[in-house]
């Protein structure tokens, strides 16, 4: 009986390991993941959690667990493997070094080189390829990116993070909330884009609604201040509400006017002179205020992605949002919304914003955000209200400072609206 042994070195972005232990797992008996164990004296953090979490996803039984004492140490990381690496009639041993810190692969590949000489063997992930390259240069045939796949509760449970909300075409907050008439209100907003108003809305947005509807201190949520406000405005020169009920364009009209009528921001076509539950347009006011154009743009993907065999829920959806296991108090993991295409991570941020700053920012969050988890490989999109002139020098800009390849960070503007279902797709699916 053969005693094949696959070496992965676990660091805090796992998914290489669990990419390429999936596609070999079955030519090997047993499995040893390096990890590095918790050391305060030299400020050292433990990936045995991220170890653990592979073995369980990989449903490895034969598996070794060996910690390293110092990392960055090559005489502690060589005492370590010569004292727990096990070494009973093995006859081959593979080490795939795309995981860990530079000093592990060095270190650990020497050991075993020495110590098992023409047993040994390594490779690595190539994130270009998207293939094994072994090292006498040879690449496996197989791109990994069609033969691996990993739904989003796998991909955010071996970087140790637990979903704690997605939403999906059948389960959507905002279609709960209107009813019967969301797909009108749907219907109506994507008709206007289609239309080429995308422009004369978010002009619109800017000013007069978010004039009267945004402020500090969560207007909304405070009934009476909120009338103050409406009052102050009333009395002001020139006054958000005289644009808001003369400046409204038709299709505007038409949008605001198929929201429920207990939710409506409007009456007979105006203002209202008063507005006595603010409690029922809050919704509104947040959906219209730029949730719209994040359900818009995933109505134009989702039969799509469907086509392509992508599975809603587990491979797409919208507003998902998930927190580290063991650690409530760290920040949430927030996508808009996330597209998986193999092992390809594609996070996409939206704002109707034009402002350079807004959009950077937007930019360097998506960006941050898919790297979390998913690496080199992943890919961020920006979906803004700019120019055609102004996204491109963003995109060069986010690119350059952040040093992402131009391919791995995507910025559509206003102009891309009408036509983003199949612009996005274009960008998912050309997979390099």
């Amino acid at each position: 009986m053969s005693n094949n042994v696959l070496v992965l070195m676990v660091g805090t972005n796992p998914l290489p390991n669990y990419i390429v232990g999936s596609y070999l797992k079955e030519n090997y008996d047993k499995f040893v993941f390096i990890y590095s164990e918790k050391n305060e004296d030299i400020n050292q953090s433990s990936t045995k959690d991220y170890a653990n979490k592979l073995k369980k996803h990989l449903n490895l039984d034969n598996c070794t667990l060996l910690p390293l004492s110092n990392v960055s140490n090559p005489s502690a990381i060589r005492d370590d493997l010569k004292e727990k690496f096990p070494e009973d009639n093995i006859d081959e041993v593979h080490l795939n070094y795309t995981g860990g810190t530079k000093t592990m692969a060095v270190h650990v590949y020497n050991f075993l080189k020495e110590n098992f000489a023409k047993k040994f063997n390594a490779s690595y992930l190539d994130a270009r390829s998207h293939k094994l390259i072994y090292d006498n240069g040879e690449k496996e045939s197989a791109k990994l990116k069609d033969k691996i796949k990993i739904d989003i509760d796998t991909l955010l449970s071996i970087h140790l993070y637990k979903k704690n909300k997605l939403e999906t075409n059948d389960t959507y907050t905002y279609k709960q909330k209107f009813g019967d008439n969301f797909d009108s209100v749907s219907e109506k907003i994507k008709n206007a884009i289609k239309d080429g108003k995308g422009k004369d809305f978010v002009k619109w947005l800017e000013n007069p609604f978010r004039k009267i509807f945004k402020g500090n201190n969560k207007l909304l949520e405070q009934t009476e201040k909120f009338k103050e406000h409406i009052q102050k405005l009333s009395d002001s020169n020139p006054s958000p509400i005289y644009e808001f009920n003369n400046k409204t364009l038709p299709f505007i009209w038409d949008i605001l006017n198929a929201f429920p009528e207990d939710k409506r921001i409007v009456k007979n076509n105006r203002f209202p002179d008063r507005i006595e539950d603010v409690e029922n347009i809050r919704y509104t006011v947040k959906f219209l205020d730029g949730i719209w154009l994040e359900w818009y743009v995933y109505n134009e993907i989702r039969s799509k992605l469907q086509e392509k065999g992508l599975q809603e829920g587990k491979h797409f959806g919208i507003s998902l949002e998930a927190k580290k296991e063991n650690s409530p108090e760290s920040p949430n993991f927030e996508l808009d919304i996330f597209i998986i295409n193999g092992y390809q991570l594609v996070g996409i941020s939206i704002t109707t914003s034009d402002k350079q700053g807004d959009c950077k920012l937007k930019g360097f969050e998506v960006i941050h955000r898919v790297r979390q988890i998913g690496g080199d490989e992943s890919k961020a999109i920006l979906i803004t209200g700019m120019e055609p002139s102004k996204k491109d020098a963003l995109q060069e800009d986010l690119s350059f400072m952040t040093g992402t390849a131009n391919d791995k960070i995507v910025v559509f503007g206003v102009d891309d609206w009408a036509d983003i279902g199949n612009k996005i797709c274009g960008e998912v699916f050309q997979w390099h």
